[in-house]
């Protein structure tokens, strides 16, 4: 939705004679302000409403947590809409109706109200609260390799894809044969590495030998069509939102404990 300019004009007993030999806006104290589209004008909106009502210093606490979120970039001087958030915030503190700036807004909107309609009903869907059932899945190949030598590191992986397509045998096998090599120590159940070597065995056997359940998810998820294309995108989302909601949790915690 474009952006349109409006001039606010505060009130006061000059005369229209007054006004008109003014000459300019600087004089007749005029205030430009640009009014945001929806679906910003809904979050400066319930900004200013609790600002106005608790104070400049919730208004840095805002700043604070939400730095970096692009969202709340009129909250900075530099913002073509701060002007309109300051000017929402005293009228709310005064108890005044936009009335007048809707007035005259309305008359410049090239959007229909069918479209603006469908816009907010978007925008309340995407801010429903996200409460998750449950964690997202694991991810199946995944495995964060240790702090250890390239050298190291490449037996404990060339160990686990022998391991993977030759069969536990070979693992006992090679134990009693390695078992005075400190190179292989990693076998030892003890081991710091042992938990890393299983990883990879269990991901290299899932790779040489699938099983069926895995094959059938791997074949909905690859298969061509709309359809797999959306399980795939539902779990992104499902995931991305899970990681917001975590975080949202741990800052709400973090702030209850400041209060306290």
């Amino acid at each position: 939705m474009p952006e349109f300019i409006t001039n606010i004009t505060p009130s006061n007993n000059e005369s229209d004679n007054d006004k008109q030999s003014s000459g300019n806006n600087a004089t007749t104290g005029v205030i430009s302000i640009i009014y945001p589209p929806p679906e910003v004008r809904n979050i400066v909106d319930k900004t200013a409403s609790f600002v106005a009502r608790n104070g400049p210093e919730f208004e840095a606490r805002i700043r604070q947590n939400e730095l970096g979120n692009p969202k709340f970039n009129f909250l900075s001087t530099g913002d073509p809409y701060h002007a309109y958030y300051q000017h929402k915030v005293k009228e709310i503190r005064e108890g005044k109706s936009d009335s007048g700036l809707t007035n005259q807004l309305s008359k410049l909107a090239v959007v229909s109200a069918a479209q603006q309609k469908q816009q907010e009903l978007l925008k309340q869907v995407a801010e429903q609260q996200f409460v998750p059932k449950e964690p997202p899945a694991d991810f199946e190949f995944v495995a964060d390799p240790p702090s250890i030598s390239a050298l190291d590191l490449d037996i404990v992986k060339l160990t686990a894809q022998f391991v993977a397509r030759n069969g536990r045998q070979f693992l006992t096998n090679l134990m009693n044969r390695e078992q005075r090599n400190y190179q292989f120590d990693f076998l030892r159940p003890q081991h710091s590495l042992f938990q890393y070597f299983t990883k990879l065995l269990e991901q290299y056997t899932k790779i040489l030998i699938p099983p069926k359940d895995l094959l059938v998810k791997l074949n909905k998820e690859s298969s061509m069509g709309r359809a797999s294309t959306n399980i795939v995108l539902e779990q992104v989302r499902y995931r991305a939102n899970y990681l917001k909601y975590q975080e949202a949790q741990k800052r709400r915690e973090e702030e209850r404990v400041e209060r306290e």
